[in-house]
């Protein structure tokens, strides 16, 4: 009782969230845990409050005694009665953070509620607070609805709008950039980025340029350097090429000098966007040297930072400078400090994606596929799982020719210790055999496909997710000799979802085997699934039994005959929800028929069972034949089929309103 009383309507779904759920404005997770937080230690606060009264009262203890208590919980109600601009103005100033917290989140609704008048004359004097405000998570907050808001503002206002973004909001948000909090610091560098693409482009420079500028130069304390650093590059892309050449080059080759290694640190990290718009002569000329002259710093950080940031130099390079990077690559996997020798090898990977096939040099592509044999070696354990991520990306860069001097090193991958290795093969194993081609797929990526269909779940689920795409690549032969295993798994497995992922995949499958085979093997799996105990697994075999029976259809008589004998019998079931699945089944079959109309039946063979369910005792089944009727065959070629005329007429003049409401549906038709 005292909880619901304190808390009144805009707290109560707030504070009833669970920990994993996103608020529906979806903050950021920091802003998140800051806000769950501030709600749990109130709330456990109530609580213990709440159990002292009872525990007093229990024990002698009178009401009258309590109202001090009763005082202290009236002063955190909200009156919802006031206006959201009125509430805003009133509790702006409480001393209940999660107040102010919750005011700021819907900073934006109070604007559009209030207009743009009283949002200039009555919201914005009273935002000025939330910019120093005590509480962080109330400052991140405010710092994400700047851009919401300068957007409202210039839609209503125009260019008395445009002004607030000018002389309120970009204020707001360079203020905030050197908060002491880190995350609300990190709020306002997103929020400033999105600023900028409101900014016209006379107001680049005199309002975002030259304040960069102002701060690389103030020795007040580093924040102000490194954020500079960052927003050169951050914003590099709005600078344009020429304002970059002949102020944030210049600017960042002063910082690149500075006495703060945090600062190098930062500029390390921040070149490759500047040099993605200044072009790949301007960067080797003015932003190689400094990362090259970084990539020596005397601090390990910087080092690392320079390790992390090597592809984006790679990308924004001439191809004749390569050979210098891969040289400064080669020191960095030679550094005394491990971690910038882990951060290298890390990029190893989408470094070498950055190649042309020519460029890969073998001592490059030696220090990948060592990476392979770490975990037997007994080192570093997550260089495989390094390799193993970036391992399509490097198959890509070297082409089909370059796959016998990675093979031994797959081989090795497919059979590491760490499951996570074997996963991250599993999901890209479908990638690779595109690259390169049928015969080294059925020659050495089988292999894999073998021990990865009989490895954990978690792994299988992996190379399910992408069988049918995978079996693309094999020929006839090694599809038809795979069929039966997949079509074992669902048996083999208490995992629901990985029998929904088959019931998913099915349908794909069929259409990469014979009608025969489909007939012997996937058909009797499509049956099982959509008997399985697990509705989501039924559901899922909706689309692929049509595809199923498509492909049957394309055979002899005899390959189909039992599959369509199987699912006209659904709509004679006594359970309502098989009846239900014959419907579905027909609203696929519909579906695919529009898209393809190379194989037809639907009419001749199912229309009548369809028709039949019109008239179904129940109305659940009537109410998905509705729904099949407005949204499928009313946009096919049945449209102006007379018996289908009929059903919908009837359908419209049935006891059950939703029947009706859906009967007399237009639903447009699915966009290609």
């Amino acid at each position: 009782v005292i909880i619901f009383s304190i808390f009144s309507s805009p707290f109560v779904p707030l504070l009833s969230l669970p920990f994993h759920s996103p608020l529906s404005r979806a903050p950021s997770d920091s802003l998140f845990r800051s806000f769950i937080s501030l709600s749990r230690s109130l709330v456990c606060s109530f609580l213990s409050l709440a159990s002292s009264k009872m525990m007093y009262n229990e024990f002698g203890g009178t009401d009258e005694e309590g109202v001090e208590e009763e005082d202290f919980i009236g002063e955190y109600a909200i009156d919802d009665s006031l206006d959201p601009l009125t509430r805003l103005e009133r509790y702006h100033t409480s001393d209940f953070s999660l107040q102010r917290l919750v005011l700021v989140r819907e900073l934006v609704d109070t604007a559009k509620s209030a207009g743009y008048d009283d949002c200039v004359s009555r919201l914005l004097p009273i935002s000025a607070n939330f910019v120093a405000d005590a509480e962080p998570a109330v400052r991140q907050m405010f710092v994400e609805q700047l851009y919401p808001l300068s957007i409202f503002l210039i839609d209503k206002g125009g260019e008395k709008g445009y002004n607030e973004l000018i002389n309120t909001f970009l204020p707001y948000a360079f203020e905030l950039l050197v908060d002491k909090n880190v995350e609300v610091g990190a709020s306002a560098v997103n929020a400033l980025v999105k600023l900028v693409e409101l900014v016209k482009p006379e107001h680049i420079e005199p309002q975002l340029l030259n304040v960069l500028v102002t701060l690389a130069h103030d020795d007040r304390a580093e924040d102000y350097r490194v954020v500079a650093a960052q927003l050169f590059n951050e914003l590099a892309q709005r600078f344009g090429p020429q304002l970059c050449r002949d102020v944030a080059v210049k600017e960042m080759t002063v910082l690149a000098e500075d006495l703060s290694f945090t600062v190098r640190r930062m500029v390390a990290c921040s070149l490759g966007k500047i040099g993605a718009v200044i072009g790949k002569q301007d960067t080797v000329q003015h932003l190689f040297p400094i990362y090259l002259q970084l990539s020596k710093d005397d601090i390990w950080g910087v080092r690392k930072a320079c390790a992390e940031s090597i592809c984006s130099i790679s990308e924004t390079i001439t191809k004749e400078h390569r050979p210098n990077l891969f040289e400064i690559f080669e020191r960095f996997t030679e550094d005394v400090s491990r971690w910038v020798r882990v951060a290298a090898y890390q990029q190893l990977g989408h470094l070498i994606s950055t190649c042309e096939p020519g460029e890969v040099t073998p001592a490059l592509l030696k220090c990948f596929t060592d990476m392979a044999f770490q975990s037997e070696s007994g080192y570093d354990s997550d260089f495989a799982e390094y390799c193993a991520f970036s391992f399509p990306a490097v198959v890509q860069a070297v082409g089909k020719e370059g796959w016998p001097g990675l093979e031994q090193a797959y081989l090795t991958l497919i059979k590491d210790v760490q499951w996570k290795v074997r996963k991250s093969l599993a999901h890209s194993l479908h990638e690779i055999a595109r690259i390169v081609g049928r015969e080294i797929a059925e020659k050495t990526l089988t292999q894999a496909f073998d021990l990865f269909l009989k490895d954990l779940d978690e792994v299988k689920f992996g190379v399910v997710s992408n069988i049918s795409e995978f079996m693309e690549h094999l020929g006839e032969a090694a599809r038809e000799k795979y069929v039966p295993i997949i079509c074992g798994l669902p048996s083999e497995t208490d995992n629901w979802r990985l029998r929904k992922m088959i019931a998913q995949k099915l349908g794909m499958l069929a259409a990469l085997v014979s009608p025969s085979v489909c007939k012997r093997n996937i058909a009797e799996l499509g049956i099982r699934l959509l008997e399985d105990s697990v509705a989501d697994v039924r559901q899922s075999c909706f689309r692929s039994c049509a595809l199923i029976l498509r492909r049957l259809w394309q055979g002899e008589p005899a390959d189909r005959e039992a599959f369509t004998a199987y699912v006209k019998k659904l709509k004679s079931s006594q359970n309502y929800q098989v009846r239900q699945i014959f419907v579905y089944i027909c609203q696929e079959l519909v579906d695919l028929e529009m898209t393809d109309p190379g194989v037809q039946f639907f009419e001749k063979e199912l229309l009548a069972g369809f028709l039949e369910l019109g008239s179904d005792r129940v109305p659940n089944v009537r109410l998905a034949v509705a729904r099949t009727l407005s949204s499928t065959l009313m946009n096919s070629s049945l449209k102006t089929n007379a018996q289908t005329l009929e059903l919908r007429s009837k359908l419209q003049r049935d006891d059950v309103r939703d029947v009706v409401y859906f009967s007399s549906l237009t639903v447009p038709p699915k966009q290609a």
